[in-house]
């Protein structure tokens, strides 16, 4: 495979709008985005359904209340949760719940 191939697959999905603002991976989708928490950031890439239930039920969104929620009603109620926890706390919270965070100073 040419090195110009490679590059050009892994253009898609910019190609394909995801990474614009609106976009799934460019922060539309609540879980794959950086918030802010108590000491520092954190990067949060819950995309798949499993990975996005597990941190809204530790947001303490119910998996049927997110789901009743608007796009930025969730952006707004994981904001809210994440700014009330510490790095260690998130990265604890990670590891305990298999979600796919990464805190950031």
């Amino acid at each position: 495979m040419a090195l110009s191939d490679a590059a050009a697959y892994l253009a898609l999905p910019r190609q394909w709008g995801l990474t614009s603002a609106k976009g799934m991976v460019g922060g539309a989708h609540a879980g794959y985005r950086v918030y802010a928490c108590r000491n520092g950031r954190v990067a949060v890439a819950a995309l798949e359904p499993h990975f996005a239930a597990r941190l809204c039920e530790a947001a303490g969104l119910g998996s049927s209340a997110a789901q009743d929620m608007t796009r930025k009603q969730v952006h707004q109620a994981l904001a809210a949760f994440f700014v009330t926890h510490t790095r260690r706390q998130l990265d604890a919270l990670a590891r305990t719940q298999d979600i796919p965070l990464h805190t950031l100073p």
